[in-house]
């Protein structure tokens, strides 16, 4: 009867040492981010330039910051636009970071910023669409700019990406048009020669904004909706428009009502938020929860036996005793 007990003993021990070290292998639940970190991204459009034969961009620090500061402003309102919650544009905030922007800060200076937002999209999606739009293929490929920020984030599914490419000077540059002037910085090309009525007219270039052709020419962005009955702040490319118009014609000092809202340039347009699948952080599938419970139960079951196995002895010991 001993003998029988260490057997079955023996047999269920084993099979615990067997069975119990699944249980230490046991995977706990991990997060797994598809989303492209923001040097990542600076890698893949530096592979892009070095495959055009451009020199890659430079990791600038400044502007990692304003990109990813505004990355987390349009993913916070859901809003795609490149004024911030003050009203700045890029260049204005690559300045207040201490980026000292190059070139001709009337016209935004050397610095551009390229936005996208949208849902289920990689790296290269968004790589796809900049180089679609003329404004953010320049963002990309422009030789003007050796400085780059990128910044990403993500809310409600949607993710949200901002590229910042700007080149710095040591030089000090005013480019600011004296309020009222109404005449472009001598050698910019614009053509803004009066006419023999005093009108004056500009046409709009690429990459400009209403904005910045307000601040040109010393004037400001609703009196500018006004003489060009524009609704809304957005203008395009090759767009006439009026700056001044002939002197019996100057717009009344009271003008009608004019609501004035802060938009997106047309030279930048963004594209809509596609509602494809949800590109959010995705916990990795943990082992069945029966892993857990069989070890439980395989112990609940060696005790049973081992319970089973005494008392079979202690019987058997007994009915030996009454036999003899």
């Amino acid at each position: 009867m001993k003998q029988i007990f260490y057997r079955i003993f023996t047999a269920l021990l084993f099979l615990t040492f067997v069975l119990i070290p699944s249980e230490r292998v046991d995977a706990t639940p991990k997060v797994f981010s598809p989303h492209p970190t923001a040097l990542e991204m600076i890698e893949k459009v530096n592979a892009l330039r070095e495959s055009k034969g451009l020199s890659p961009y430079i990791s600038n620090t400044l502007l990692m910051k304003i990109a990813q500061d505004h990355a987390d402003y349009i993913a916070r309102t859901g809003v795609m636009t490149h004024f911030d919650d003050k009203g700045k544009r890029p260049y204005q905030r690559a300045i207040d970071v201490g980026y000292s922007v190059a070139g001709n800060l009337a016209s935004g200076g050397l610095l551009t910023e390229a936005i996208f937002s949208g849902s289920g999209i990689s790296d290269d999606d968004v790589l796809t669409a900049w180089q679609s739009n003329n404004a953010d293929a320049v963002a990309l490929l422009s030789d003007d700019y050796e400085d780059v920020g990128v910044g990403i984030a993500a809310a409600n599914g949607v993710t949200y990406y901002v590229l910042v490419a700007g080149s710095e000077s040591d030089s000090e540059i005013s480019a600011t048009p004296t309020a009222g002037t109404l005449t472009a910085p001598a050698g910019t090309g614009i053509p803004n020669t009066p006419l023999p009525s005093g009108e004056i007219y500009h046409d709009v270039q690429k990459d400009e904004a209403l904005w910045s052709i307000a601040l040109l020419y010393g004037t400001t962005i609703a009196e500018l909706k006004l003489l060009n009955g524009l609704a809304t702040d957005e203008i395009f490319e090759g767009q006439r428009l009026i700056i001044r118009r002939a002197s019996t014609e100057t717009p009344s000092p009271t003008p009608v009502p004019v609501t004035v809202t802060l938009g997106i340039p047309t030279s930048t347009p963004t594209k809509p938020v596609t509602p494809t699948i949800t590109l959010t952080p995705t916990p990795l599938p943990a082992p069945p929860i029966t892993m857990r419970s069989g070890g439980l139960v395989l112990i609940g079951i060696v005790l049973a036996a081992l319970l089973a196995a005494g008392l079979f002895s202690l019987l058997g010991k007994r009915k030996d005793k009454s036999m003899d």
